[in-house]
């Protein structure tokens, strides 16, 4: 579990790293919108955030409650790097059929809070977070992550 909890991360750290969008027009905003998550998850006045790291926004794209809480990260990434994280046995818990060329939910371990759907070239990783007032449970399920990923995947 500590080994799939360093190695996540890790993995938010590399998305972390993505050069910052900030003053340029994003385009990534026609894959997901504020209106998709509230339709899929029910939550209210979602808002997209700027990249900022420190805060967990690090991502192509960054939505937050409307307190400001960050409930979903999406970055764009190739099909090589969707292979890496495939080829990491702790990173699969399950391959998810008819989701672009393949699609995966991820970490092994629980909870779980990813989601990775290749399509051609391009990849979405969708991630979510775990809630502070209860640590096993996820801000978004699987289904939803799946859910927007397959939206992210028609718009690719």
């Amino acid at each position: 579990m500590k080994k799939t909890l360093t190695l996540g991360i890790a993995i938010i750290l590399a998305l972390a790293s993505i050069p910052s969008l900030r003053g340029q027009s994003n385009p990534y905003d026609k894959y997901l919108t504020v209106a998709d998550i509230e339709k899929v998850s029910g939550i209210s006045r979602v808002k997209q955030v700027p990249r900022e790291p420190r805060k967990g926004a690090g991502g192509h794209l960054n939505f937050a409650d409307k307190n400001g809480n960050m409930i979903l990260i999406a970055s764009f990434l190739t099909a090589q790097e969707y292979g890496f994280y495939r080829n990491e046995k702790r990173m699969v818990k399950a391959i998810i059929p008819g989701v672009g060329d393949e699609a995966m939910t991820g970490p092994a371990a629980d909870p779980q809070y990813m989601f990775l759907a290749r399509k051609g070239d391009k990849c979405v990783a969708l991630s979510t977070f775990v809630d502070p007032a209860t640590p096993e449970k996820i801000l978004l399920t699987m289904d939803q992550l799946i859910t927007l990923g397959k939206i992210v995947i028609e718009r690719l």
